[in-house]
């Protein structure tokens, strides 16, 4: 595949998007409270929270340096003194429009006009089983091939950049917060430096799906040529974004 040498600040679209890199965290989480105003944007514990008005939904950006903690978490909660029902947890290296795919769910959730509605698309699930059927079928729909890798289920890409990984928490009794699924993607053999997204038992099927989904079925994303990654470029399209034309000054 042959590249160009942009300059190094041009705006690039990237595709797949899920290998674009990390992108512009902070003003993808602005744009995503943004226009929501059953929504609110604060800052706590060196976190920048958007936190439905509710208490029933979250998504927190870590601000810190700590790479041992996540840099996203996706959850909810029946109210703001409760403990998560369940979370989405992602990595520093996790492109923001992956983990804005799992927040536009919670934020469909907590805006269904029904409290009856609400309860369906934030926690309730016919089943751990169904999730793990309804993923299968998303992976299958993408000829994702089925495999394992250190004795856990894995549904795999079929080009190697990326793997669901199914622990045995996804089908059995346990804690609502016991991992159950993990995402990674990134360059083949550098599986070290692939980013992690990880779910845990009670995240609700479609909020798992969505995530899947810019994967399975990856759109564009947009980065500065500088910001993508080296190791992906060799499986990457890339192209610069197009400038609107400069207007024409009248005789």
């Amino acid at each position: 595949m042959t590249h160009t040498n942009p300059s190094h600040d041009m705006p690039m679209a990237v595709f797949p998007g899920y290998l674009a890199g990390p992108g512009e965290d902070l003003d993808t989480l602005f744009a995503f409270s943004a226009g929501r105003d059953d929504w609110l944007l604060t800052v706590e514990d060196n976190n920048l929270v958007a936190c439905h008005e509710s208490g029933t939904g979250t998504v927190i950006l870590d601000l810190t340096t700590d790479s041992t903690s996540p840099r996203w978490t996706v959850a909810s909660g029946r109210s703001r003194s409760s403990e998560l029902a369940w979370r989405a947890t992602f990595d520093a290296a996790t492109p923001a429009e992956v983990v804005m795919a799992a927040a536009r769910r919670l934020a469909h959730g907590t805006g269904q006009p029904t409290h009856a509605e609400r309860e369906q698309h934030l926690w309730s699930r016919t089943s751990h089983a169904g999730t793990f059927d309804a993923l299968h079928v998303e992976a299958a729909l993408a000829h994702w091939s089925a495999g394992t890798r250190c004795c856990t289920p894995t549904l795999d890409a079929p080009d190697g950049t990326a793997t669901l990984r199914i622990h045995r928490a996804a089908t059995a009794t346990g804690d609502a917060c016991d991992l159950a699924y993990t995402l990674t993607a990134g360059a083949r053999g550098h599986e070290a430096t692939w980013w992690t997204g990880e779910f845990s038992r009670n995240v609700p099927t479609s909020v798992i799906r969505a995530t899947l989904r810019t994967v399975t079925d990856p759109g564009r994303y947009t980065r500065r040529a500088s910001r993508i990654p080296m190791l992906h470029r060799a499986a990457l399209r890339t192209h610069p974004v197009a400038r609107c034309p400069e207007p024409t000054l009248g005789r």
